[in-house]
């Protein structure tokens, strides 16, 4: 009965130093499942972690900003009245392939609707359907934003477009819409 305590003792202790062997040596920053677990703040500017929102997206599914964690995220904060929006909506789908599908997401948020109000799901299948566009179209709201970027993101004008690295921090942002600086923005980041 020794032997074999012995024996199941020096097997166990085999294994665990083969279990911390292959676990060490990852160095891959990217390949912790769920780092943000560990982040003691967040925030709205360059250089922060952004806050998490989970939202539901056109086809009723929730969405967490953090699900795309490893990806550069090209976050578009947007009004369904605004023009600007409206048009850098149909982009959206020859950037992202042009850029990497395999790589960066575009995620547009709808805060306000035609009428100023909060979208719901069918505003966004109507945006989706109108404007075309690639990746998640999200219902969000007026709570997400703040001009002084202290307790939301720092919307002072439609649309608001984020670029966030690939290890979920705010890269940069723009207010109204350039597709150069954007590229340049993701490519460098790629």
């Amino acid at each position: 009965m020794i032997k074999l305590v012995s024996l199941f003792s020096l097997l166990l202790t085999c294994c665990v130093a083969d279990l911390e062997v292959e676990t060490s040596n990852d160095s891959d920053p990217l390949v912790d499942s769920r780092p943000w677990e560990t982040w003691t703040e967040c925030g709205y500017m360059p250089g922060d972690h952004p806050c998490n929102f989970t939202l539901l997206d056109q086809n009723n599914n929730e969405i967490e900003l953090y699900d795309f964690y490893g990806d550069v995220i090209i976050l578009d904060l947007s009004a369904m009245w605004c023009g600007i929006c409206v048009n850098i909506a149909g982009t959206s789908e020859e950037l992202i392939e042009d850029l990497g599908p395999e790589s960066v997401v575009w995620i547009t948020v709808l805060i306000e609707d035609e009428s100023g109000l909060q979208p719901d799901q069918s505003d966004l299948l109507r945006w989706e359907s109108q404007h075309g566009g690639t990746g998640h179209i999200l219902a969000g709201s007026r709570s997400m934003i703040d001009p002084s970027g202290n307790i939301g993101y720092p919307v002072s004008g439609w649309p608001t477009v984020i670029v966030i690295d690939q290890k979920m921090v705010i890269h940069n942002g723009v207010t109204g819409w350039s597709e150069s600086l954007i590229r340049s923005w993701v490519t460098s980041l790629l």
